[in-house]
């Protein structure tokens, strides 16, 4: 008799596993798009950063500087192979895929999902290599009704933002002026080495030093990694306090000195007490570690993804038609038909389990 009651046991727990297998692929089957809350706020912030676009198109034919060949889709935001400011090596696949205003539709999404609402602070570390989601950023949180306190830096890997004669925070600064957007850089630094521009050449970083102190920005040039972290940290506070960090790019005092940074994840990340914090640790980091929401983008291959977003496609989607614009939702009924009928079939497995066994006549005593 236990042997057939294990059979039986056995058979339960079999069919237990066939309907989940089914309740899942039922319900993975009726998986449908759905648009967002904030749909019309991704496609306010969309074009927005569309507009930019053509108005850093306007700066870079005003300065005589010609529209890279590599720039395919002509946004303006593509740089050049190297300049005398170019700090590190960068994709230029990456580049492009930045430089599409559905990032813009993208960074709403990531805000909402890393909890952040109108009315609230966002800090952001801005690096020069990737002009085109530094904007999206910035479009991002004005279309939220966010306030951003954003520190700029000039430096720019291959194909950012390193045309000598028009760094980031100078768009960062004309399209303030131009009143295509209103947020203005908190403080600006060179980047780089040191963060202060040490690996630039030395006679373009004193021309970019020039033309930013005379646009009457705040440069700061602290090689300092500690007192670094520490003015950023207290800018932060006193212009906010901040309910969201955003990192765009590599800078050192974002992702910190070393490889912990970047293995931390990419897009949204949760606040986490397991973050070990020391003297090399960023802001990324930092941040983390005393709860705060923090949006870290610098694998856009991986951002792509995970948000299942073409990487440096030939052709973008219209504004609104990307998956950046819509969730996945599946049909409930089948999951719960699934959970109610596994919870009957392990009712019947335990009452096979516990029922007593039938003795024979000749097992009576």
């Amino acid at each position: 008799m236990r042997r057939k009651r294990e059979k039986r046991v056995l058979a339960l727990l079999a069919a237990v596993l066939l309907l989940l297998t089914a309740a899942a692929a039922l319900a993975r089957q009726s998986a449908r798009p759905v648009r967002t809350e904030y749909y019309e706020t991704q496609v306010e912030a969309a074009r927005r950063l569309e507009k930019c676009f053509e108005a850093v198109q306007g700066y870079k034919a005003e300065l005589g500087i010609p529209m890279s060949e590599d720039d395919l889709h002509q946004t303006g935001m593509i740089g050049l192979p190297y300049t005398g400011i170019t700090t590190t090596q960068g994709a230029l696949e990456a580049k492009r895929t930045t430089a599409w205003p559905d990032m813009a539709a993208l960074c709403v999404r990531m805000l909402y999902e890393a909890g952040v609402r109108p009315g609230d602070t966002v800090g952001a570390g801005f690096s020069g290599s990737f002009p085109g989601m530094d904007l999206a950023v910035v479009t991002a949180c004005e279309s939220m009704g966010v306030r951003l306190v954003c520190i700029a830096s000039v430096g720019a890997s291959t194909y950012g933002a390193n045309n000598p004669e028009l760094t980031f925070p100078e768009m960062l600064y004309r399209l303030e002026q131009d009143g295509l957007i209103s947020t203005r850089s908190a403080a600006v630094t060179m980047g780089g080495y040191h963060d202060v521009g040490a690996d630039m050449d030395p006679e373009l970083a004193d021309a970019v030093r020039l033309r930013l102190r005379e646009d009457g920005l705040d440069l700061v040039e602290e090689p300092d990694f500690s007192a670094n972290i520490a003015w950023r940290e207290a800018l932060y506070q006193q212009a906010g306090p901040i309910d969201c960090f955003v990192a765009v790019g590599g800078n050192l005092t974002s992702l910190g000195q070393g490889e912990s940074g970047v293995s931390l994840g990419q897009g949204v990340l949760h606040p986490s007490g397991t973050v070990r914090i020391d003297e090399s640790s960023g802001l990324v980091q930092r941040y983390l570690s005393r709860g705060l929401p923090v949006v870290n983008l610098l694998n856009i291959k991986k951002l792509m993804a995970d948000y299942d977003m073409p990487f440096d496609p030939a052709v973008w989607p219209e504004i609104g038609q990307s998956a950046a614009y819509s969730t996945i939702r599946y049909d409930r009924r089948w999951l719960a038909a699934g959970l109610a009928g596994t919870a009957g079939l392990l009712v019947l497995c335990l009452w096979v389990r516990r029922r007593p066994e039938n003795r024979g006549k000749d097992d009576a005593p």
